[in-house]
């Protein structure tokens, strides 16, 4: 069984959160990760008894414990320049955080949710040491159509940075993060279908893609259909270091990511239809294995290390 950490919601919440959401219920998952100096940066997505959307900010120590007093209710500081024309939702619902790094400059990016007839991207930068926002947030735009509602974009590569924007059909876009406003991203080739026949369903976008060796891994989800509702579970996705950046086969079975909880919540489902859910939103390869995050049926956070083997036993052999 791999290594497995289970997060409470108040092992995470700041303070100022805490004091604010009271008894609760509270609802702590969702998280992005990224090593940082002899621990990590983690990025995880809150929901108070408001069921405002929020995004905190803490770091755990080498062993993936919390500091203590590290947790900022960080998604408090984001201020959006006046005129942007951006609907209310967009202003205030901060979902499913990722963590990417550039050169020495660190960002946060996230969604706006799932809201008519579009929702947006936004890229933040923000301090390496204490987190603040560097600036207002840009919008990632894609040139050319789009689909309307979107939220697992994931950031990899440097010198371009790339978008992988889709898994099935692949395809991948370039931005550069000159200039100011928001950021325009471009598709560099054609749309292109993963090889079909594989042994699970559409897989969708989650962590952003880590290189090894000569190949990228994309840990995504995978949503079936069961008898109490939808159930969300992870696969890997993998394709060349390379523009194209070519697909290979697709994942044939799912990866084994523990749910301790499985099917059990502290709270009513905050998606009626979700009856399970590990989503991954963050990934970290070193020297054999991997640290993946990810959330546990939208309510709490776990952190999951596996070795490489494992991964690769998912996927048709090359």
């Amino acid at each position: 069984m791999p290594f497995c950490r289970l997060f409470e919601s108040n092992d995470l919440l700041p303070a100022a959160w805490q004091e604010e959401f009271g008894d609760g219920p509270v609802r702590v998952f969702n998280p992005g990760l990224l090593r940082a100096d002899k621990g990590w940066i983690f990025a995880f997505r809150a929901v108070g008894p408001d069921l405002v959307r929020r995004i905190g900010i803490c770091r755990l120590g080498p062993e993936l414990q919390p500091i203590a007093g590290s947790s900022l209710p960080w998604s408090d500081q984001i201020r959006f320049p006046p005129g942007t024309g951006y609907p209310e939702q967009a202003l205030g619902w901060f979902a499913d955080p990722r963590l990417y790094r550039l050169n020495g400059r660190l960002f946060v990016y996230w969604n706006s949710g799932w809201h008519e007839p579009q929702n947006f991207q936004f890229l933040q930068e923000i301090d390496p040491l204490d987190f603040r926002p560097l600036g207002p947030p840009r919008e990632l735009r894609l040139r050319g159509p789009r689909r309307p509602l979107e939220k697992n974009w994931t950031l990899f590569g440097a010198d371009p940075i790339r978008v992988l924007y889709s898994l099935r059909p692949q395809r991948v876009l370039t931005l550069s993060l000159a200039g100011e406003g928001p950021i325009e991203c471009v598709g560099t080739g054609p749309w292109e279908a993963a090889p079909s026949g594989g042994g699970v369903g559409e897989l969708r976008g989650g962590a952003p893609p880590q290189l090894v060796g000569d190949h990228y891994f994309a840990i995504g989800h995978v949503i079936e259909v069961g008898p109490g509702g939808y159930r969300y579970a992870a696969a890997v996705h993998r394709f060349g270091r390379q523009s194209p950046f070519v697909p290979s086969a697709p994942a044939r079975a799912f990866l084994p990511l523990p749910n301790p909880r499985a099917g059990r919540r502290l709270y009513e489902r905050l998606n009626p239809a979700v009856s399970e859910a590990i989503y991954p939103c963050g990934a970290d390869y070193l020297d054999g294995e991997w640290t993946l995050s990810y959330g546990l049926n939208d309510e709490c956070c776990a952190v999951a290390v596996l070795p490489h083997a494992e991964l690769l036993a998912t996927l048709p052999p090359d």
